[in-house]
C-alpha cells in the first residue's frame, strides 16, 4: 500500500516522523546534560555550604566548648537548608572531665535521641560516615543530603581525649534543589519551544522546497508522459529546465519524445506500406478469379454447364472479397459490439458447419461435429458463429487433402467450451502466440491475416478466452471458453 502513495505523502510519512524523533531525542539528551550539569553545580554549591557550616560549627565548639541549637537554627536559615543537625558518637567523643557536667550530658543525650529518630537513610549513611570518616552525598527527590564528618584536629585535643583524625560526629545537611529544578524545567521548556519552532520552519521550508523543485517538475513530466501515452507526440507542455537531476531527466524525456515521434512516423509509413501491400496481394487472388471467370464467359457464352461453374466460382470469390472487407472494417473500426441473447448451441454448430462446408469440401478436408452439449447459452450467436468459422478456415491452411477437422461442444462448471482439433501439420512453436496478432500470416492463406485476431476479439468481448496448443506433425487444438 505504501508504494502506491504519492512521493509527497511518502516524504511526509518517513521524513517528518524521523525529524520529530530526532528533535525529541535532541531535547531529551539536552535535558539529561542539563540535569547532570545541575547536579554537578548543586553538589559543588552544597559542598561549599557544608564546609562553611562545618568550619563555623568547629569554631563555635572551640570558642564556646558547645554547639548552640539556636546557632544551628540561624545557620540553617542563613544557608537555606531544609535540615541541619549533629549526630554524635559518645564512645568517640571522650570529653575531658573538666568539660563534662550534667547539663552537657543531657544536651548530648537529646542530640543523640534526635539523630536516632531520623529516617533509615540518615541513620544508615550517618553511621557509615562515622565508621569510615568519608563524606556522603545522596539525592532524594528534590533534596541533596550531605553527611559531613567532624574529624579531630589539634585544637580538638584541648577538650577531647582523642587522637588527631578520629571521627567525633557527623553534621547532617539537607540542601533543597527546587529552585535549580524549576530553572532547569523553564530552560527545558524554552529549548523545546525553540526546537519546535526551528523544526516547524525547517519542515515548512522543506515542504516548499519539495513542492517547488521536485513535485511540480514531476507533475509536468507526468502530464507530458500521459500525453505520449495517448499518442500525442507534439505536446507543447512546459517541462522543467536546469542542470540538476530533474532538469537532466526532463532533457532526456524531451529527447525520448523526439525519438518516439520520429520512430512513430517511420513506423506508421512502414505499417501503412506493409498493410497496403498485403491487402493488394490478398485481394488480387479473388479478384483475379472473378476476372478470369468473366473473360471465360465472354469466350464461351453458350456452354451452360461451364457457364454455371464459372458463375459459382465468381460468386464464391466475390463473397470472399466481401468477408475480407468486412473483417478489415470490423477490426479496424474499434467498434465491435456483442449482443448476448439466449441461443441454441446445437443450431449454432449446424450453422457453422454450413458456413465452412464449401471451403473445406473444395480442399477435400473432412469436417465432423460432436455436440456433447446442444442446450442453450446466453451468447452472441451470430458473432460466435463467425469466430468459430474463422478459426476452422484458418486451421484448414495446415491440413492437407484427406485430413480432418473436428468441432465439439461441451460444458464444465457453468462454462461453455468449443474445441476445434485437426490432424494437420501443426503450427511451429515460435508462431503459436503470434497467430492471434493482426495481419500475421504464418502461411500463405486466404484473407488479410485478421481471421484469428478478429475471432479472439469476438470471444474476449463476451468475457471468454481462446487458447491454442499444437505439435508439429501431429495437429493443432483450439480451445474457446465462454461464460453461459
Amino acid at each position: 500500500m505504501f508504494k502506491n502513495l504519492s512521493i509527497s505523502t511518502k516524504f511526509f510519512l518517513t521524513f517528518v516522523p524521523i525529524f520529530i524523533i530526532g528533535i525529541a531525542v535532541s531535547i531529551y539528551l539536552n535535558n539529561e546534560y542539563q540535569q547532570e550539569q545541575m547536579q554537578a553545580q548543586a553538589l559543588e554549591a552544597a559542598n561549599e555550604k557544608a564546609l562553611i557550616v562545618r568550619e563555623s560549627l568547629v569554631n563555635m565548639m572551640v570558642e564556646s566548648q558547645m554547639v548552640d541549637d539556636k546557632y544551628l537554627e540561624k545557620v540553617k536559615h542563613a544557608a537555606n537548608l531544609h535540615e541541619l543537625y549533629i549526630r554524635i558518637d559518645t564512645s568517640r567523643l571522650r570529653l575531658a572531665e573538666d568539660f563534662m557536667d550534667s547539663t552537657r550530658a543531657v544536651r548530648l543525650g537529646e542530640r543523640i535521641s534526635l539523630a536516632n529518630r531520623k529516617g533509615e537513610v540518615d541513620n544508615e549513611y550517618g553511621n557509615k560516615v562515622l565508621a569510615t570518616g568519608r563524606q556522603q552525598w545522596i539525592r532524594l527527590g528534590d533534596d541533596f543530603k550531605a553527611m559531613v564528618p567532624f574529624v579531630a584536629e589539634k585544637k580538638c585535643l584541648r577538650c577531647h581525649d582523642v587522637q588527631i583524625g578520629d571521627v567525633l560526629g557527623v553534621a547532617h545537611l539537607d540542601f533543597p534543589l527546587t529552585k535549580i529544578i524549576e530553572a532547569n524545567e523553564r530552560n527545558s521548556q524554552r529549548s523545546a519551544m525553540v526546537s519546535g519552532g526551528v523544526a516547524f520552519v525547517v519542515l515548512a521550508a522543506g515542504f516548499l522546497f519539495f513542492r517547488t523543485l521536485v513535485r511540480t517538475p514531476l507533475r509536468q513530466l507526468e502530464t507530458a508522459a500521459e500525453a505520449i501515452g495517448k499518442g500525442n507526440m507534439n505536446d507543447a507542455s512546459s517541462l522543467p529546465d536546469g542542470n540538476d537531476e530533474v532538469g537532466r531527466l526532463a532533457g532526456a524525456f524531451v529527447q525520448m519524445r523526439s525519438a518516439l515521434r520520429q520512430s512513430q512516423d517511420a513506423m506508421r509509413i512502414s505499417t501503412v506500406g506493409q498493410v497496403a501491400a498485403s491487402l493488394v496481394q490478398d485481394f488480387r487472388t479473388p479478384i483475379s478469379t472473378i476476372t478470369s471467370a468473366i473473360d471465360e464467359l465472354k469466350r464461351n457464352p453458350q456452354d451452360e454447364s461451364k457457364k454455371q461453374s464459372l458463375l459459382d466460382e465468381a460468386k464464391e470469390s466475390a463473397q470472399q472479397v466481401n468477408r475480407m472487407t468486412q473483417d478489415l472494417i470490423d477490426f479496424t473500426s474499434g467498434e465491435l459490439r456483442v449482443n448476448k441473447q439466449l441461443a441454441g448451441v446445437g443450431k449454432l454448430l449446424r450453422t457453422v458447419g454450413a458456413a465452412v462446408k464449401q471451403g473445406l469440401d473444395r480442399q477435400q478436408i473432412h469436417f465432423e461435429m460432436r455436440d456433447r452439449y446442444d442446450g442453450q447459452a446466453i451468447i452472441d450467436a451470430e458473432r460466435t458463429i463467425r469466430a468459430l468459422s474463422n478459426i476452422i478456415l484458418y486451421a484448414a491452411n495446415y491440413v492437407p487433402a484427406g485430413g480432418k477437422i473436428i468441432l465439439e461442444s461441451d460444458t464444465v462448471n457453468g462454462q461453455l467450451f468449443f474445441i476445434i482439433t485437426d490432424n494437420g501439420s501443426g503450427i511451429p512453436a515460435g508462431f503459436q502466440e503470434k497467430i492471434f496478432e493482426p495481419f500475421m500470416k504464418v502461411v500463405q492463406s486466404g484473407g488479410v491475416g485478421l481471421d484469428l485476431a478478429l475471432a479472439k476479439r469476438i470471444i474476449e468481448k463476451q468475457n471468454g478466452a481462446v487458447s491454442v496448443s499444437s505439435e508439429e506433425g501431429k495437429g493443432t487444438a483450439y480451445r474457446i471458453t465462454l461464460p453461459m
